[in-house]
């Protein structure tokens, strides 16, 4: 993680488990591997439109309560004529799309009542006229250094600063142009991957005492977050979250133990009506929360329910289960929220990608995208955690090896999530799904979030 004299960390697994996937993805992960034959075939014998697609991706920032100071939107569009990865605001055209990407899809789907942080640089902050039309109290503009050095660009940046916009700095280094836009920003990033432990330390030190807030991004491990977090930084970005923390032995934690055992009676599919009533009654904190829920005006019901046999009679077995499931997760202590929104986002959009390829059991692709972090919420090893759920080896095999049509469809899911656009390939219809797919999915994570924590 970090540089140098960086204490040696093991190569962390993707959240859900099997191998950490380094490096560009390669053919074999495209499209075109995709079982039937490929994703976009699939989607063009369904008479799928064809047409460019804006690519939006978001990925939060903690502050030091882990609570999200703001999303750094990902972007790719037409106007990056194929290129790889995610755009950065580096040409005109890039910042039309950005903003055009707000119009279309608006801002309140894309970040709730968060901020929004954009990765912009010179040619975005000159379009002056573009920038404005952003609110600036939700927005944090990170612009890149070495791209700050037309003094037309600096003084731009500071028109935008006085106009209400959070300035962050990114890839910070104390040179005379660096220390020239501290009197800009309000934030210096720092990049996980190029400090040491002992630049990292001096440099929040300096940075504070300038009087401005330190993010660290790539941060990819719960190591690297605790050393930053114990040397005084203020926001953290990375996938250290997804990752399970120092994990000492085999099996799972003893205060985990509730939660998984009542986590393999709802799943077990052999449960029916009466097993999943006693199974959720005996838990009165899990029946209260759940029938509470359920009379919510999230699912507008016709009539006061007053037991887990009348909702499912009136939202299905298979429902029921996964409201059991998603609640039990949700109110798993000492994780952040955030986590669990991250487990629903997955698990939609897994389920609505089997839906758009046709699949029929579009119910275990949620199971995947949703137990994908669930080393992460019970901090233990995946494989300690599937062995004591009653789940088809299908399913296993895709969180352990991302192995077979739930295993590609879930490697999809986080590859979009986390913005490495490059690997959807051309424009096809199979690009627009992924997008929608994407948006619907954060929408619906979102709302059942909120709508979980008002039933707690």
């Amino acid at each position: 993680m970090f540089a140098d004299n960086a204490e040696p960390s093991e190569g962390a697994a993707p959240p859900g488990g099997g191998e950490l996937i380094r490096g560009p993805w390669t053919p074999t992960r495209r499209l075109s591997s995709w079982p039937p034959p490929s994703l976009s075939q699939a989607l063009a014998q369904k008479g799928a439109p064809t047409g460019s697609t804006t690519f939006v991706a978001r990925q939060p920032i903690y502050d030091v309560a882990m609570d999200v100071h703001a999303y750094e939107l990902l972007f790719r569009s037409e106007a990056d004529d194929g290129a790889a990865g995610a755009t950065n605001g580096s040409d005109t055209d890039s910042a039309n799309a950005i903003v055009a990407t707000f119009a279309d899809i608006g801002l309140e789907s894309l970040i709730g009542s968060t901020r929004a942080a954009l990765n912009v640089s010179g040619p975005f902050v000159l379009r002056h006229d573009l920038a404005e039309l952003l609110p600036p109290e939700r927005v944090t503009l990170d612009v890149a250094r070495n791209a700050m050095g037309d003094e037309a660009a600096v003084y731009e940046l500071g028109r935008l600063a006085r106009l209400g916009f959070e300035i962050a700095i990114e890839d910070y280094t104390a040179d005379e142009h660096g220390r020239k836009l501290l009197g800009i920003a309000q934030i210096a990033k720092l990049d996980a991957r190029t400090r040491t432990r002992d630049e990292m330390a001096v440099l929040i030190t300096a940075l504070h005492e300038a009087g401005v807030r330190v993010a660290v991004d790539h941060l990819d491990d719960q190591a690297a977050y605790e050393f930053c977090r114990s040397a005084g930084a203020d926001l953290f970005q990375g996938e250290f979250f997804c990752h399970p923390k120092t994990i000492t032995g085999r099996g799972v934690p003893t205060n985990r133990l509730a939660q998984l055992e009542l986590l393999a009676a709802v799943e077990n599919p052999a449960c029916e009506i009466e097993d999943l009533d006693a199974i959720i009654s005996r838990d009165l904190s899990l029946s209260y929360r759940l029938l509470r829920w359920i009379n919510s005006a999230y699912f507008s019901l016709p009539r006061t329910v007053t037991s887990v046999r009348e909702a499912v009679v009136l939202l299905g077995l298979r429902a029921v289960r996964n409201w059991a499931t998603l609640i039990t997760l949700a109110h798993i202590d000492d994780q952040p929220s955030e986590l669990v929104r991250t487990a629903m986002t997955r698990a939609k959009m897994a389920e609505l990608v089997a839906l758009g390829l046709g699949e029929r059991d579009t119910e275990a692709y949620f199971t995947v995208g949703l137990f994908s972090a669930l080393d992460a919420l019970m901090n233990a090893r995946m494989e300690d955690l599937l062995d004591s759920l009653p789940l088809g080896e299908d399913v296993r095999s895709a969180l352990l090896r991302r192995e077979g049509p739930m295993g590609d469809a879930l490697s999809w899911v986080m590859a979009y999530e986390r913005g490495r656009f490059e690997t959807l390939g051309g424009r096809s219809p199979a690009d627009g799904m992924l997008r929608d797919a994407y948006l619907r999915a954060i929408a619906w994570a979102d709302e059942t979030c909120s709508a979980v924590q008002l039933a707690a």
